[in-house]
């Protein structure tokens, strides 16, 4: 007798990108769950086989292009299988990817969500990707998601595309003009999420600080924020993608003063000095920067708690001089930020900035986005190291890939995937509870805390080994 026969109805799902393509990803795999399909891990076992690309930069876009090259060679070798390749960067490129890749049987754009049940059952045509505009699709409480990733932890899309004329930025083109959902709509799948067991939700958007200005009558970030708090057995609302000219007092008090609302914010302010940011057509100045700084710290004094932040820069702008690229690392190293990511230019085709003279050096972007983290290395090492001896309330996240004997968790100024995270010893908790532990070293990026909060700590204990010395 030969091996027993597959089932026909098996979809293996690749996600690249950022936690907004997760969002999409596992619509689609809800979808996948309600036509009858069953997810599997390892794309040799399945008969559709999907990838959800990522187009922002020169990097994403070969991870996808060599992601769907991979997958295409699965299907060489298993005839009958089916592949589906969606996301942003069928929707910049799905006629130059159809032309150089016509072993894909369906391209889905990044608003192509519901026609995503078509591809499934083959239906749909090769090229199925549609246009963006105000009336495009977003994932909303409807959406049959099929959660990966923790069960405590959730990833909410608030709103889709972007509005903003940033010289660098191709998003809207991938994404669309800005699309908010309704209040109620969101507040309908927290309460959801919630109840099924998520103790963090992780608002997510191109821009979260220009929630509902596309809505009628215009509602706000502030007025989502004072709606969440009100459910129940929710512990973090956590916000990500802010824009500093648009951070206001009001947000500010309500990150810091709302004990639903984790004090943290990531909000890319991608440079500081004037002209290149004037160059980058981000529409604010260092003050404007400043001043938002000041508001967050003026807020959390009053709220007698800090406000965590994250931000992102982008290093080596065409007409970003010397003394520019000085002032930025100077600024760094004041040491506003605990989590700080660098990005050299990418020069992205129908961008303003790709157009623009005085290019810098591919290899000299690089140095100096080197030259920020190293800046940024002392920074948070510092910070880190002022922990030392305190407890902290930290939340599970489950046993540490280095040992099922130690767990991982991490604490509220500390967001999943992108941040350090705290390593706990000397005791045992499921992952999505709370617990209190006491920080005993630390490093640059990650915290070790114990869960014995009698445990004497020495100064510059290195923790069995996890941790070199403090110093």
């Amino acid at each position: 007798m030969g091996p027993p026969e597959r089932p026909a109805r098996r979809v293996h799902f690749v996600s690249l990108g950022c936690p907004k393509n997760q969002v999409d990803t596992e619509a689609m795999a809800g979808i996948a769950r309600t036509e009858g399909f069953d997810l599997v891990p390892e794309p040799d076992d399945a008969d559709v086989l999907v990838v959800n690309t990522c187009g922002f930069i020169d990097p994403a876009k070969e991870e996808s292009v060599e992601t769907i090259l991979a997958l295409a060679e699965v299907k060489r070798r298993r005839p009958g299988t089916r592949l589906v390749v969606t996301g942003c960067l069928s929707q910049r490129h799905g006629d130059e990817l159809a032309e150089a890749l016509p072993e894909v049987d369906h391209f889905l754009g990044s608003a192509d969500v519901p026609r995503f049940r078509d591809a499934l059952a083959g239906t749909a045509p090769k090229m199925a990707v549609s246009p963006l505009d105000r009336r495009a699709y977003l994932v909303d409480h409807d959406a049959p998601r099929l959660r990966s990733g923790p069960r405590h932890l959730a990833y909410v899309k608030i709103a889709e595309g972007c509005d903003r004329p940033c010289g660098f930025c191709i998003i809207p083109k991938l994404r669309g003009p800005q699309r908010s959902r309704p209040i109620p709509s969101i507040v309908q799948e927290v309460a959801a999420l919630a109840h099924d067991g998520v103790r963090e939700v992780c608002l997510v958007a191109q821009d979260l600080t220009r929630y509902g200005a596309d809505l009628e009558p215009k509602v706000t970030l502030e007025h989502l924020l004072d709606a969440l708090v009100r459910i129940d057995d929710l512990a973090w609302i956590r916000l990500h993608y802010a824009y500093p000219s648009a951070v206001t007092p009001g947000l500010a008090d309500r990150i810091a003063g709302y004990d639903r609302v984790a004090s943290y914010l990531d909000v890319p302010i991608q440079h500081i000095d004037d002209e290149v940011l004037r160059r980058m057509r981000r529409g604010y100045s260092e003050k404007r920067v400043r001043t938002m700084l000041d508001d967050l710290a003026r807020a959390a004094d009053r709220a007698g708690r800090p406000i965590h932040l994250r931000t992102t820069l982008l290093v080596g702008h065409p007409g970003e001089t010397d003394d520019a690229f000085e002032r930025l690392c100077a600024f760094v190293a004041e040491g506003h930020f605990d989590h700080l990511g660098v990005f050299p230019w990418s020069r992205e085709p129908g961008t303003a900035s790709a157009m623009l003279p005085r290019r810098i050096d591919e290899a000299i972007a690089a140095e100096r986005a080197e030259a920020v983290m190293a800046i940024q290395a002392d920074v948070a090492a510092r910070r880190n190291r002022a922990r030392h001896g305190r407890a902290l309330d930290v939340l599970v996240d489950g046993p540490s890939a280095e040992s099922e004997h130690v767990l991982e968790g991490r604490h509220e100024g500390q967001a999943p995937g992108v941040d350090g995270k705290v390593i706990l010893l000397d005791g045992t908790a499921p992952a999505g509870a709370f617990v209190r532990a006491k920080v005993i070293a630390a490093d640059a990026y990650d915290l070790v805390a114990s869960l014995d909060l009698d445990r004497p700590v020495a100064d510059g204990e290195d923790d069995d080994g996890v941790f070199a010395p403090v110093t």
